[in-house]
C-alpha cells in the first residue's frame, strides 16, 4: 500500500509497477480458498492501483483490470455478507464508471 500511494504522489509509474506486483504476490499466499476476506480486500487494494496507473498512464487496460479485481472482491463480500465492504466496493464500481465516461466523452 505504501508504494501504492507514494506511485501516485511522483510522477513516473514505476512505484505504482511495484505495487501492482507486490499485490499480486500477495494475492499467491492470501488465496481466495484460505482467506477470502483478505484475498477480496488486497484485489480492492490492487484495483486502487489499477485506477492510479491508468489516471497516470489513459492505459484502457488498467481501467478493464481495475473492474475485474473490484468485481472478483464484491463476490467475495457479497459471499461473507460483509455489507461494509460492499459498500466500498460499489464505490469503486462507480468511480471506474466515472473515468470511463471521461475516457469515452
Amino acid at each position: 500500500t505504501a508504494l501504492a500511494i507514494w506511485g501516485e504522489r511522483e510522477a513516473g509509474t514505476g512505484r505504482l509497477e511495484e505495487a501492482v506486483a507486490a499485490y499480486r504476490a500477495a494475492l499467491e499466499e492470501l488465496t481466495r480458498e484460505r482467506a477470502p476476506l483478505d484475498w477480496a480486500m488486497v484485489q480492492g487494494n490492487l484495483a486502487n492501483a489499477e485506477l492510479a496507473f491508468f489516471d497516470k498512464t489513459g492505459e484502457a487496460t488498467r481501467l478493464e483490470a481495475a473492474e475485474r479485481h473490484v468485481r472478483a472482491a464484491r463476490e467475495v463480500f457479497e459471499e461473507a455478507a460483509a455489507t461494509q465492504y460492499l459498500g466500498l466496493a460499489e464505490s469503486q464500481l462507480a468511480e471506474i464508471a466515472r473515468r470511463r465516461e471521461g475516457v469515452a466523452g
